[in-house]
Order: C-alpha cells, then structure tokens, then sequence
C-alpha cells in the first residue's frame, strides 16, 4: 500500500469546482489502486497560522527535535509516495492557507538540506499533481505571466526533492460565453486519464 497525501485547499468546501476536479482524480486512482491509503489535510479545518517571531524562537529551542509535534506535517509530506494538491488560482497563485501550510513543510534539515550551492530535498514522493480552476484563461499568452501558481510550486517542490509536478487546469471558467460545465467536464477526463497513467508507474507497496 502507497502512501497517498492529498492536501485540499479548496475555499468554498462542498460547492467548490477545485474540490470537485481533486474528486474525479481521486475516485480515478481509487479504482485504479484500492490498496492504497489516501490520507487528507484540508486546510480550511486546520487554521494554521503563519510563523512569526514567537514560532521562530519556539523551533529554534526545538533544535534537530524532527519528532516533535510541530514538525508532524513535514514528516507526513516527507514520507508521502504521492502528493496531490487542490486549491484554486486566487490573486496569481492560490490561497493563503495553503501558502501557510507550504511554511510548515518546508524544514531544513528535515525535508530538505542546501549543501554546495544546491538543495538535497528528501520527499520520497517523485511526484505531485496540482488541481486547479481558474475564471480566466492563463495558460497562453500575456496573462501566462499573470499565473505563478505552478511555476512557484514547482520550485518549491524540487527543493524538496519531488522532481515533477503535473498540473490540470479547468480555465475561463467565469468568461462570459463560456460553457463552465463542459469545460469543467474535459479537465475531469485529463485528471482521470493522468491518475490512470501515474497509478501504471512503478509505486512502492507498504505493508
């Protein structure tokens, strides 16, 4: 069994079109391996808050301490074989809870190292699909520039040692126009066919 941690940051919960895109990728990759544990964070129960000098002295008198409390959603994003993220374009990239949650995993020491003018990361996932929806369309042209969502996890994530990211987007969603639904509907079908050909790859089975 693969460890599976999907980290939800979907803002509007139950009626959220993000939330309802992670859905058809993780029904997929259920059905495409039933033996696997999908473990979930959502964010908007969490409240985590962002640090502040107050964390900051409390973690530096944890030291090396990466058994403590503070430190579970690191180890839990560490030890993950695949990492799925859901949240929605918002202001350029995506919510803040989960740029706060982004600050509790990213430990020094922990799930990365820089030595030698480069960072080590040790995430044992290779792997992390990123769901989002946005209202416009930012995949082409101009507003590309507009859209730093992926191309900040991207970086964040290869510093933690997972090496691709893979993003399905549902855009133009709120272009007058536009058929919402069906647009909606073709990125379901890319997540369910990405989860197919992910869940075909080789995944460690965990007893």
């Amino acid at each position: 069994m693969a460890r599976v941690l999907f980290i939800d940051g979907c803002v509007r919960e139950e009626s959220s079109r993000t939330l309802e895109l992670a859905a058809a990728y993780l029904d997929a990759w259920r059905r495409f391996r039933p033996q696997d544990g999908i473990e979930t964070v959502r964010l908007n129960e969490l409240r985590l808050r962002p640090y502040d000098a107050q964390t900051m002295r409390a973690l530096a008198a944890l030291g090396q301490n990466w058994d403590a409390p503070q430190y579970a959603f690191a180890r839990q994003f560490r030890d993950a074989d695949h990492l799925i993220i859901a949240a929605p374009f918002w202001n350029g990239t995506f919510p803040a809870a989960l740029h706060t949650y982004l600050e509790h995993i990213c430990v020094a020491g922990l799930t990365f190292v820089y030595e030698e003018n480069a960072y080590k990361g040790f995430c044992r996932a290779h792997e992390c699909v990123f769901l989002t929806t946005r209202g416009g369309f930012y995949e082409t042209g101009k507003p590309q520039l507009s859209e730093i969502a992926a191309p900040f996890l991207r970086s964040l994530l290869t510093m933690q040692g997972v090496d691709r990211l893979h993003v399905v987007a549902a855009e133009g969603l709120d272009v007058e126009g536009q058929d919402a639904q069906a647009i909606l509907a073709r990125a379901k079908e890319k997540a369910r066919a990405l989860a197919e050909t992910l869940t075909a790859q080789s995944l460690p089975n965990i007893d």
